[in-house]
C-alpha cells in the first residue's frame, strides 16, 4: 500500500514537473502573478497553497518538521529534506511559499514547493 502511494505521488510529481517545463517566463505577461503556472497545474487536480512558514525543526531521529500556515489554517508535519530546505529559506528570508500537494500540504503529499519573491 505504501509503495503504491509513493509510486502515485512520484507519477503526479512527474506530471507537475512536465507542466512547469511548458511554462515560459514570457507567459506571465500582464497576467496576475503566478496565474499561468496555477492554470497549467489546475488540470492535474492537485491542490496549491500560498502561505508562510511559522517554524522549522529537526527531531531526534533526524526528521524534518515544518509548520506551514495559510490564512488562519496551519499544517504541521514531517517534510522531505528537499522541501524542508525550501521552507528554511522561506522562514529565514521572511518570504511566502507556494506549496503544490496531492491534497493537504503535509510532507507526504508534497509535489513542489517554491519560495516566492
Amino acid at each position: 500500500m505504501a509503495d503504491d502511494r509513493k509510486a502515485s505521488i512520484a507519477d503526479l510529481q512527474k506530471q507537475v514537473t512536465a507542466k512547469f517545463d511548458r511554462v515560459r517566463v514570457t507567459d506571465f505577461g500582464g497576467n496576475p502573478k503566478y496565474q499561468t503556472i496555477a492554470n497549467a497545474i489546475n488540470a492535474l487536480s492537485v491542490d496549491s497553497y500560498i502561505g508562510s512558514v511559522a517554524f522549522i525543526g529537526r527531531d531526534s531521529s533526524g526528521g524534518y518538521s515544518v509548520q506551514f500556515n495559510t490564512g488562519n489554517t496551519g499544517y504541521s508535519s514531517a517534510w522531505p529534506e528537499w522541501a524542508f530546505e525550501m521552507a528554511k529559506t522561506s522562514l529565514i528570508n521572511g518570504k511566502e511559499m507556494w506549496v503544490i500537494a496531492n491534497g493537504d500540504p503535509f510532507g507526504s503529499d508534497l509535489l513542489n514547493v517554491m519560495v516566492l519573491a
